[in-house]
């Protein structure tokens, strides 16, 4: 596996284990998802926002590509039809995934903040 392959892993495991412990996940609903090829469905599923699921896609990189991450993250919830998505990046030096920072769009803030619900944009 490459140091970056497992760079990665260890910061998705990182994030997988934070989240169950904070969230109470007792039955281990949130996972680290297996690559499906162009079909990806984001690195970390089994969070639910409002009842409708949370795509997560993780990266542990020294430079950061926001706009890139952004936009494979929402294609990736449009992979998995799942109307929320964030990009949980770990910054160089922090090693508590609860330090970890989270990236979305305005327009994703906004449908978890009104509870799934926005006025139509014009």
């Amino acid at each position: 596996m490459s140091r970056q392959k497992q760079k990665g892993t260890l910061a998705e495991t990182a994030v997988v284990r934070y989240l169950r412990r904070v969230l109470g996940d007792s039955e281990n609903t949130i996972r680290r998802e297996t690559l499906h090829g162009t079909r990806d469905v984001g690195d970390v599923t089994g969070v639910r926002i409002h009842g409708e699921p949370l795509v997560i896609e993780v990266k542990n990189h020294k430079t950061y590509e926001l706009k890139q991450w952004l936009g494979e993250a929402r294609l990736e919830a449009g992979n998995a039809d799942a109307p929320y998505y964030v990009v949980a990046f770990k910054p160089v030096r922090v090693t508590n995934p609860g330090d970890y920072m989270v990236l979305t769009d305005l327009r994703t803030l906004a449908r978890i903040a009104g509870h799934g619900v926005i006025e139509e944009e014009s």
